[in-house]
């Protein structure tokens, strides 16, 4: 598994590390079904990617919280990680039927279909959302529905035939990851424990 890099957490002379893919970090980051994605960034340091200016230094202690405070956090996001396991441990691509050979990746928008104009777009990887957005009555457009392609597969568009979904398989690093961090916090729930990104 690819790793973007690597999170420690520390109390007293004990560590444990935790190793994720830049795609694990990513994972948190689908905004419309998986809702607690910022907060969970917080809560193991990962806050910082969207602003390169706020990069982490190295081997140097970012939070500092009980065991007991984590715990129920880093449970709660496994939790929800798991309601998602059959749909996260997938890349999706997608193509329309006028191209049918053509699987694309990253987002597309601007095609009609009933109700508005569709935008697709496959960022971060383990998504695959349709926004369906219509004009409000100022003129500017509106969100009429957002819908989870991961589930559906296929959608009908007015001019370029189905918009069809394309998944192949790929690795999940948190499950592991999880289940092992949660086991060592719960050994040292009662201490102070700080969190640290290594190289």
């Amino acid at each position: 598994m690819p790793k973007s890099g690597t999170i420690v957490l520390r109390c007293g002379g004990m560590a444990h590390v935790i190793l994720l893919s830049q795609r694990d970090v990513h994972l948190l980051d689908g905004q419309h079904f998986f809702k607690g994605g910022w907060g969970y960034r917080r809560t193991l340091g990962l806050d910082f990617i969207r602003g390169l200016s706020k990069v982490p230094k190295i081997n140097v202690p970012l939070l500092r919280c009980s065991g007991l405070a984590m715990l129920p956090q880093l449970q709660g996001l496994l939790v929800e990680l798991e309601t998602q396991r059959d749909l996260i441990s997938f890349d999706y691509s997608y193509s329309f039927e006028d191209e049918p050979k053509y699987r694309r990746g990253g987002a597309t928008s601007g095609f009609v279909v009933e109700g508005g104009t569709g935008s697709v777009d496959v960022r971060p990887a383990g998504y695959c959302d349709l926004t369906v957005m219509g004009v409000g009555p100022n003129g500017r457009g509106r969100i009429i529905t957002v819908v989870d392609l991961r589930v559906r597969r296929d959608y009908q568009t007015l001019a370029r035939g189905k918009l069809r979904v394309h998944r192949r398989k790929a690795a999940v690093g948190w499950f592991d990851q999880l289940d092992e961090a949660i086991n060592f916090l719960k050994h040292h729930s009662a201490e102070t424990i700080e969190l640290i990104h290594a190289e």
